[in-house]
């Protein structure tokens, strides 16, 4: 078990690629905002310097002279600088140096070392050349300083924030990793021990109710249903072998006792067709188990149709008409009107011969076995009912098992190998049909029913024990 785990080990791929899409897309979204929050200061810069157009550009020449160097005078001189120059870039008035060669009304970044009274250094405007009526240029600018220090302060903590995040992502994600691995790891060593032969172990949950608790319920649902399989091939196991002792019992006491006894042909004669009819009893019980795989196998679904289900019950009614008389039973039918259903004849045939043929071997003799098909709502309904001795409730469900017969008194004095009722129940199954049992006061009855459309159910009622 352990070399299993040292080859087998969990990888934590998903999880790495989940970090790694949680960590580009924090990048993504803090450049994002870096971007969208730059751009809206700049655009901000741009509005204001815009809007000094309408301000200068038809003022005449002596009042912009004046005007220039009045604001260029002001204490806020060196974040706004203001400068006017001729058609040939000579400075009038103003605090800008030189007439930047850039094109006019359009805003433009450039620097200008400015002396603050603590020294000389570059500071960075935001400018924009706004021609006059009078052929003059005009210079405005807005320092962005305090912008970029915004900007650097913000990638800072952008950056700060990213690989916080992406430190909490893989703290997260690596304890995640963790605990997922665990519980696989339990899962594992749990499957192991499933496959070693402990079906009554089931998957470990949490009743956290998560993606691998959910997927743990759905195994463990199947594993109950398995173990209830196998539980029932062991059953059906065990009766095959102790169905089949006493005929191969009988068998090979016949056959030992025509080698020691017979002296004549007449002896050996009869001491084979002994052993004929005691492989036959052992052929019938195959031949019985094999059907019912066959059935279960779901393969004669292909040969459904629509039949009429009355005319199965006559047919079936007619075959049992004279056991019913030697028997001196009544079997009444009631089968006037058309029910049609989908399915296949010779097995519906057959459930009903099986349930006929309990009817008539279980109901004493003067005793009555009613036989009636008829719609109830969608549904076809198909009743046999007796007045025998019935089935205990507490038998209801173990009487559908291979080889199961009731210990009650009747059925142990009556022939018969417990294979009937599993035929039938194997048959309602193949037809979507569900197969109860009621009590008929005396008696008993079989119920199967299955929609008739587009499957009919069909609902027999029977007497069977």
């Amino acid at each position: 078990m352990r070399s299993a785990r040292r080859t087998c080990p969990v990888q934590p791929g998903g999880t790495g690629w989940l970090l790694l899409v949680f960590a580009v897309s924090s990048l993504v979204l803090f450049v994002s905002l870096y971007w969208l929050t730059s751009s809206y200061l700049m655009r901000e810069v741009d509005h204001r310097l815009k809007g000094k157009f309408s301000e200068f550009h038809a003022i005449s020449r002596d009042k912009a002279i004046s005007r220039i160097a009045a604001l260029s005078r002001r204490d806020i001189a060196d974040t706004l600088p203001y400068g006017i120059f001729d058609a040939d870039g000579t400075r009038l008035a103003g605090n800008v140096p030189t007439l930047p060669h850039e094109p006019e009304r359009v805003p433009f970044n450039y620097t200008q070392t400015v002396d603050d009274g603590t020294g000389v250094s570059t500071a960075h405007f935001r400018g924009i050349i706004i021609p006059t009526d009078d052929g003059l240029r005009i210079v405005v600018g807005h320092s962005i300083d305090s912008v970029l220090r915004f900007d650097q302060t913000l990638v800072k903590t952008l950056c700060a924030g990213v690989t916080l995040s992406i430190l909490l992502t893989l703290a997260c994600g690596a304890m995640l990793n963790s605990l997922a691995n665990r519980r696989i790891r339990a899962v594992g060593e749990t499957a192991r021990e499933i496959m070693a032969g402990q079906l009554g172990r089931r998957l470990p949950t949490h009743g956290t109710h998560d993606d691998l608790d959910r997927l743990s319920m759905i195994v463990n649902t199947m594993l109950d249903e398995i173990e209830h399989l196998v539980d029932e091939v062991r059953s059906v196991c065990a009766g095959v072998a102790h169905d089949l002792r006493t005929p191969m019992t009988h068998l090979r006491a016949g056959l030992e006792r025509a080698s020691h006894r017979s002296r004549t042909t007449a002896d050996y004669a009869q001491a084979i067709d002994g052993a004929i009819a005691q492989s036959d009893v052992v052929l019938a019980r195959f031949s019985a188990l094999l059907r019912i795989a066959e059935i279960e196998s779901g393969s004669r679904r292909s040969s459904f149709r629509t039949i009429s289900l009355d005319a199965v019950l006559r047919d079936a009614a007619e075959l049992y008409e004279p056991l019913a008389e030697h028997r001196r039973l009544s079997l009444a039918l009631s089968a006037s009107a058309r029910v049609e259903v989908s399915g296949d004849y010779d097995l519906l045939f057959g459930a009903i011969e099986n349930l006929l043929d309990n009817a008539l071997k279980f109901t004493p003799h003067g005793g009555a076995v009613t036989a009636d098909v008829r719609m109830h709502g969608t549904q076809a309904v198909l009743q046999i009912a007796d007045n025998g001795p019935g089935i205990a409730a507490a038998e209801h469900r173990a009487v559908l098992r291979p080889f199961y017969r009731s210990g009650a008194a009747a059925t142990r004095s009556t022939p018969g190998h417990g294979l009937g009722l599993s035929l039938v129940a194997a048959i309602a199954r193949l037809h979507d049909a569900s197969l109860e049992i009621h009590d008929n006061a005396p008696g008993c009855r079989m119920v199967l029913r299955f929609p008739s459309q587009p499957c009919p159910v069909m609902q027999v009622a029977v007497a069977v024990d």
